[in-house]
């Protein structure tokens, strides 16, 4: 660190190091240790932070006039003081605290915690090692050593345990380890990092059991917007999703993620333990899956189907004789979907029976549904990019709001005289709807 300037020293500064000898050649003092502590208790209003060791084995790294290389350097004090950000001081000041000339003083231009590590020579292998408990500070100066301990052996360490560290203090979680975790890496050592997921949620699962998980119940026909609503619902929540598959192992590929969407459940898919188990709002449970149980403990759970809760119910437990309350009450929003509709209820404990619904426009397929509606042109646009191989030829009709106009005029009197004859291969009204089904 730099002597500072006459100029500087007329400036107010934050942070200052003070290096001084404690006795000259001959003995006498230079600076006053019985005095330190009195005049850092004087300036308390003004110092944030202080520290002090005394170095007393270091030695000179070169050989001069004056002294050989590797000799003992005299014993000094190094001085670190940290003003309060209020509360600036002029070095020439300071310097007269402690009876120092002002060339013993310099600016502190690098980061604190740094200046700190380095009185017991951190990070400087070349120079003789302090102990920390040779400082004197202000502050706990034990624990920004263990933390920088740590910081250097995270550094250090391979990234495998770096990794696995991070994903058993739940930093990583398993649904972002595509995000989080390189690639080699994932693939290098794809069975430990599983293993490690594979711990972690087995320690949640023992030393969690206790949740609070929402649940919502969506109802609705298809292409009614079930989905796209509870995806939007996760989203205005910043939550990381899971959509079940379709297959019978509904969590196959569940890793944990906050929120879990059971889409188009079907009545097969869980049986009545596991789905009331599941649903549970307060306890946290594991789930039957194909390979491995699955522990559940997300924020919010949401399920969607055809079927209206009522049916849905009696399909699932048909051989059971629970009341459908057991599933109302653990879903506690119950949303029923039409094509332009949204009918919303909440379960009201007190009367242990859904509210009576509030009625919203269903909007949430707009941004997916054209304003207009599909025409004959735009046939012929997608055909000639999908298959320019074709050639036209139809009849002049109106089918299902399509006008399909003929191509070829010779084609036409042969297909109507074929049509007026009742020819086998005309276009009966049986075989118009197989080909054109009713819209």
């Amino acid at each position: 660190m730099d002597n500072a300037s006459n100029k500087g020293n007329e400036k107010s500064v934050r942070r200052i190091e003070i290096v001084s000898r404690l006795k000259d050649d001959n003995g006498n003092v230079l600076f006053e240790m019985d005095k330190l502590p009195d005049i850092l208790k004087s300036k308390e209003k003004l110092i944030k932070d202080y520290l002090f060791v005394i170095h007393d084995r270091d030695i000179y790294e070169e050989t001069t006039e004056k002294h050989q290389e590797g000799d003992l350097k005299p014993a000094h004090i190094h001085l670190l003081l940290r003003f309060k950000d209020d509360q600036p001081q002029k070095i020439k000041y300071i310097a007269k605290w402690f009876g120092l000339a002002e060339n013993f003083l310099s600016t502190i231009k690098g980061d604190w915690n740094s200046a700190c590590l380095y009185q017991i020579h951190f990070n400087a292998e070349d120079k003789y090692p302090y102990d920390a408990s040779e400082v004197v500070a202000n502050f706990d100066y034990k624990a920004l050593i263990e933390e920088a301990k740590r910081q250097k052996a995270e550094m250090n360490a391979p990234a495998i345990d770096i990794i696995v560290s991070k994903i058993l203090s739940g930093d990583i979680r398993e649904y972002r380890k595509t995000l989080d975790i390189d690639g080699r890496t994932l693939v290098k050592y794809s069975q430990k990092i599983e293993n490690a997921f594979r711990y972690y949620a087995e320690r949640q699962q023992v030393t969690r059991k206790e949740r609070q998980t929402e649940v919502i119940f969506i109802t609705g026909e298809s292409g009614s917007g079930k989905t796209t609503l509870a995806k939007k619902i996760a989203e205005n929540r910043d939550l990381e999703y899971f959509i079940s598959s379709g297959s019978n192992d509904i969590l196959d590929s569940y890793s944990q993620q906050p929120c879990l969407i059971l889409d188009d459940i079907r009545p097969s898919s869980l049986g009545l333990s596991d789905l009331l188990k599941m649903l549970d709002p307060h306890v946290a449970s594991t789930v039957k899956s194909r390979y491995k149980n699955k522990y559940v403990n997300c924020m919010l759970i949401i399920l969607t189907t055809i079927l209206p809760i009522d049916v849905f119910y009696k399909n699932v437990f048909q051989e059971n004789d629970e009341p459908v309350t057991q599933l109302k009450r653990r879903c506690q929003t119950y949303i029923k979907m039409g094509r332009d509709y949204i009918e919303i209820s909440i379960w009201d404990k007190n009367r242990m029976k859904y509210s009576n619904p509030v009625y919203y426009k269903n909007t949430i397929l707009d941004d997916y549904i054209p304003n207009e509606k599909t025409t004959a042109e735009d046939v012929r646009t997608h055909v000639k990019e999908l298959m320019p191989f074709l050639e036209e030829d139809t009849l002049d009709l109106d089918v299902g709001g399509f006008h399909l106009e003929p191509v070829r005029e010779d084609k036409i009197s042969t297909k109507k005289q074929k049509a007026d004859s009742k020819d086998t291969t005309s276009i009966s009204n049986a075989n118009f709807d197989a080909i054109m089904p009713k819209l």
